[in-house]
């Protein structure tokens, strides 16, 4: 009798083992097919960027819809990057489901600096341009449109300071009479400039004038308006940096290459 009542549950178990593994091989599965990605069409891939123009119409992209395999939301974002470094550190605008964004010559020339804070004016500069589209709450990679392209010669956007510092002295080519100005870098809010100079003694000073100078009394970086002289004690190629925003004193480096 155990043996029947034991041959009867192996034979239950084993009907309820195929039972399962016929449905799992039923089960409908949904599987992600990849099908196109949005195709990218720019009204412009030049643009002339002056202020006086900044309201004017400078470009406009549309994009064709990407499709997944499957109804979805998605959400799509534009990207500029400097040409050659593969959207490394791009500029971006998320759109959520619109199909086009347009920019007029004041934003374009945003995107620029965006990318660049010490952007020069003029300086005829090339952008790529793609469309990112991406299932909204999903887990699946993005998808990418080819890319496209935008040609321009950028202003700088951001004013210098009022004050505009240079180098002056006799360690310099132009000696006590002739100074040479240094580079504002928007990016770190510093003056610097790479520049010969003998053995000799400079100081700092701003607007081709006396009235703003500064130089070292202490020789410890540290600056004091109307200081003595800096000391150059060998002749070489220097990079010198000015931060008249360091507090409580303006103060400088000075490096030999």
């Amino acid at each position: 009798m155990k043996t029947w009542i034991t041959q009867t549950a192996l034979g239950f178990l084993a009907t309820m083992a195929i039972a399962l593994t016929s449905c799992e091989k039923d089960e409908t599965k949904v599987v992600l097919t990849m099908g196109a990605a949005p195709q990218l069409k720019a009204s412009a891939t030049t643009a002339a960027l002056t202020p006086a123009t900044a309201a004017a119409s400078a470009v406009t992209y549309t994009w064709t819809p990407a499709e997944f395999g499957y109804k979805a939301g998605v959400a799509y974002t534009l990207q500029f990057a400097k040409q050659g470094t593969n959207f490394a550190t791009p500029q971006e605008f998320d759109l959520g489901p619109v199909l086009t964004k347009s920019f007029t010559v004041g934003e374009l020339n945003k995107v620029y600096n965006g990318l660049d804070c010490n952007i020069v004016s003029g300086v005829s500069t090339r952008l790529e341009v793609r469309v990112k589209a991406a299932i909204v709450g999903g887990k699946v990679d993005p998808v990418y449109s080819p890319l496209s392209g935008i040609q321009a010669s950028p202003f700088q956007a951001q004013a210098a300071p009022a004050d505009a510092w240079a180098i002056i002295g006799s360690a310099t080519a132009g000696g006590w009479g002739a100074e040479t100005p240094m580079t504002y870098d928007f990016c770190n809010r510093i003056w610097k400039i790479t520049i010969p100079l003998t053995a000799a003694e400079f100081k700092f000073r701003a607007n081709n004038g006396w009235a703003l100078n500064l130089g070292d009394d202490g020789a410890d970086k540290s600056l004091e308006p109307n200081g003595k002289n800096i000391v150059v004690t060998e002749a070489g190629t220097y990079d010198i940096v000015l931060n008249v925003n360091a507090t409580p004193k303006a103060t400088f480096t000075i490096t030999k290459r």
